[in-house]
């Protein structure tokens, strides 16, 4: 019951990652992402997939307070960046689980740097790479529809990359 109960909030963050990368600005993309990966974290801990799961929750708080900031038309200090970057790595270091641990960890760590740059395009390039890193994490933490969702936004974050030449 789990596994399906984690294959279905699987397919919710599926559509919300693959029209994410469609929005013109970056507050709605990223305020999609808080939601994501909320949904994201709860498949990973239904799968016993700890460390994606808590790299997920973080990755949600980052999102959000990136969010907060560009709300308000500010920039995330680099000590926001650091903290934030800080986080992740301990905290993946406190849910090391096995080997494949180290992908979430790397993963939330490059993304918050793209998080934290005001160009959208790059935005979308990186969405596209860790995509790519997830799906592999996704097929080792038995998170298919996961690896659907990732595989979707690879390719829905290209088509923006191609539709909007920003």
């Amino acid at each position: 019951m789990k596994f399906v109960l984690a294959q279905v909030f699987g397919l919710i963050a599926l559509l919300l990652t693959v029209i994410s990368v469609h929005f013109r600005n970056k507050r709605d993309i990223v305020l999609c992402f808080v939601l994501a990966n909320l949904v994201v974290a709860i498949q990973f801990f239904l799968l016993n997939a700890i460390t994606g799961g808590i790299m997920s929750i973080i990755n949600a708080v980052r999102c959000f307070v990136f969010y907060i900031y560009n709300k308000n038309n500010l920039k995330p200090s680099l000590i926001i960046l650091f903290l934030f970057e800080t986080i992740a790595i301990v905290s993946g270091i406190i849910s090391w689980q096995n080997i494949f641990s180290i992908i979430p960890i790397i993963l939330a760590t490059f993304y918050t740097y793209a998080l934290w740059q005001d160009n959208v395009k790059l935005l979308r390039i990186s969405t596209a790479i860790v995509g790519s890193g997830w799906a592999i994490y996704d097929l080792i933490v038995a998170a298919y529809t996961g690896v659907i969702q990732e595989v979707s936004q690879f390719i829905s974050a290209l088509v923006a990359i191609f539709k909007n030449k920003d």
